[in-house]
């Protein structure tokens, strides 16, 4: 679906609201040659078959989209991954559950060390990372993961590039990827945006979601959603219950605000159009297979309401969502939540929905659910 909006109906769209939609539909993409970037001039019927192994890519559609998305794909550094625990973590066994926790951390001011212990019982102080005899197998749903590396472009101080985000950080600081190796975990980094430019900081920095897990996984996705108020990027992976089902775990972050031209062109939708996006990504995804009976999607929204009208499209898209319990997890404001999905498969639910009160440094609660594995009832 494609609609264009002239001069007459941007001129609606500013006295009397919205008086046309711009398409969030997703496509699957593939890097340029030689790049990790979505190339925006390739098709979807020019895209290789999905496959498993490798990192797939979706991107927004529209040209517009497409355009800028890859302009600030330019300044972060290449996605790191790794598919397997490197510690030795229990396995996800019939009739346990898995924590699935996401977290906004705040580019770095948040203490994700301190988390994993206090929070997942996973103590990575000393050289071999120990889990709890009581904790589960996790899942943590990172937004606004920082990575630092000598290897991301030049980004100087006059190039077009988002401010800074999250704590000036010493050069022995712990980037997500740093937190990950050190705590023996599968973890995926897509970065969105550079963190601000080389004399912003220490160090060249970039920032976006994260998947931090015990469980081995495959299927590793990233979704650049429509471009209204900068470029995010999602991230899932797929790992199996013990009963077979494939889980898709999906991390996320929505945009604040946009331009008053976008905000004009787009009706006010930005988060609506992102949301409606990452639906539409997820399907496609599905459609290009393998099929996954379960989906899990955690992130911070930025709602400023419990009935915004992004959050009401992903009620609606997954339906057997944790009702939102009425608390705030960024201020004033329920902007974080975890959302879930199931297909006939009935032995996974998901139970014990909470928000976590200790923010470790960051300026969000954390959102805590547990997804049970009924297969040995």
């Amino acid at each position: 679906m494609r609609v264009a909006c002239g001069i007459a109906a941007l001129t609606g769209l500013a006295l009397f609201g919205s008086a046309c939609t711009i398409s969030p539909a997703m496509e699957r993409a593939r890097p340029v040659a030689g790049s990790f970037c979505p190339d925006e001039r390739l098709r979807r019927d020019q895209v290789s078959p999905a496959d498993t192994a490798r990192l797939r890519w979706y991107r927004a559609e529209e040209d517009r989209d497409a355009r800028l998305s890859a302009s600030s794909c330019s300044a972060v550094g290449p996605p790191a991954i790794r598919v397997r625990p490197a510690a030795p973590f229990p396995a996800w066994q019939s009739g346990t559950g898995v924590d699935v926790v996401s977290w906004n951390a705040r580019a770095g001011s948040g203490d994700i060390i301190g988390f994993l212990a206090q929070e997942l019982g996973l103590d990575c102080t000393e050289r071999r990372p120990r889990l709890r005899p009581d904790a589960r197998p996790f899942v943590l749903l990172l937004q606004d993961a920082w990575r630092r590396s000598d290897d991301l472009p030049s980004a100087e101080e006059d190039s077009v590039l988002p401010g800074s985000r999250g704590a000036q950080l010493p050069l022995d600081s712990l980037d997500v990827v740093g937190v990950a190796e050190q705590c023996g975990l599968a973890y995926l980094y897509v970065p969105s945006s550079r963190n601000g430019s080389d004399s912003d900081r220490l160090g060249r920095d970039d920032h976006g979601n994260a998947i931090l897990t015990t469980l081995p996984f495959s299927a590793p996705i990233a979704f650049e959603l429509p471009h209204d108020g900068g470029r995010k990027v999602s991230v899932a992976v797929t790992s199996n219950a013990p009963g077979g089902a494939r889980v898709r775990f999906v991390a996320t972050q929505l945009n604040a605000v946009s331009s008053l031209f976008r905000t004009l062109v787009t009706g006010n939708q930005t988060r609506a159009r992102e949301a409606l996006g990452l639906i539409d990504g997820i399907a496609e995804a599905e459609e290009d297979g393998p099929l996954t009976q379960v989906v899990v999607v955690g992130g911070d929204f930025k709602a400023w309401a419990g009935n915004e009208s992004a959050l009401q499209h992903l009620r609606q898209a997954f339906p057997q969502s944790p009702p939102w319990d009425g608390l705030d997890t960024y201020g004033s404001s329920p902007a974080d939540h975890i959302f879930f999905r199931r297909r006939a498969y009935r032995t996974l639910e998901l139970e014990g929905y909470e928000r976590i009160e200790a923010t470790y440094g960051s300026h969000h609660h954390a959102r805590r659910a547990t997804l049970a594995d009924r297969s040995s009832r």
